[in-house]
């Protein structure tokens, strides 16, 4: 008797939960609120992802964004450089053009690698220049001349032989190039006779005429 009690007392427990269960849904769908039995992802976009800080902005100077200048074209220049059979025309890229240290620049930087030939313009044990641009008048005014060239002390050290190359070197390049006459100085600006191929001095400008015998 007491078995029978107890089953009946669980069973109508049970009829009750249902009931309250049954009672729950009722007031679920008649408020609306849908129901499913399977749970069901949520669609893509539902949730929107956390937004990003911004990322500051920084402003660039008006002096960047302004293209640089192109710098000034080099031409091809006939410099002059020392073959085995004398001196021979390399055309060579130089800016500015028509501008006298421009093709002592060319000359002191030496010939093509491709090309067999030399500079005999720098000093062999230093590697410095023998020859500059005199920019300013020289002592002497009697020498009138449209470009001076300054010779190094190191130049008197040279065989005559080399002289004449150095010198023939300048002057065709220069003067050949278009640029005038040249007249060599000392480094204080005062004339000084320079040899020619034959041996003779050259007391005044120098033009291509006086150095043409050393083209190869």
């Amino acid at each position: 008797m007491n078995r029978c009690w107890f089953n009946r007392n669980i069973s109508l427990r049970c009829v009750g939960a249902w009931t309250a269960t049954a009672a729950l849904c009722l007031a679920l769908v008649s408020c609306g609120v849908p129901t499913q039995d399977i749970a069901q992802p949520l669609n893509s976009g539902v949730i929107a992802p956390p937004a990003l800080p911004a990322t500051p902005t920084e402003s660039i100077p008006e002096s960047q964004t302004t293209q640089p200048s192109p710098s000034e074209s080099a031409e091809q220049v006939r410099l002059w450089f020392v073959g085995s059979n004398g001196l021979v025309p390399v055309l060579t890229p130089v800016a500015p053009v028509a501008d006298a240290e421009a093709v002592i620049a060319g000359l002191v930087a030496g010939p093509p690698e491709n090309e067999q030939l030399r500079t005999v313009v720098v000093d062999p044990l230093t590697g410095s220049p023998l020859i500059s641009v005199f920019l300013d008048e020289p002592a002497q005014t009697n020498v009138v001349s449209d470009v001076n060239i300054a010779l190094s002390p190191e130049f008197a050290s040279l065989p005559p032989n080399e002289q004449v190359l150095v010198l023939g070197q300048v002057v065709l390049s220069i003067s050949g190039g278009g640029l005038g006459t040249v007249a060599f100085v000392d480094q204080t600006g005062s004339p000084v006779a320079v040899p020619l191929p034959d041996g003779r001095l050259l007391d005044r400008p120098a033009t291509v005429a006086d150095y043409s015998s050393l083209v190869a």
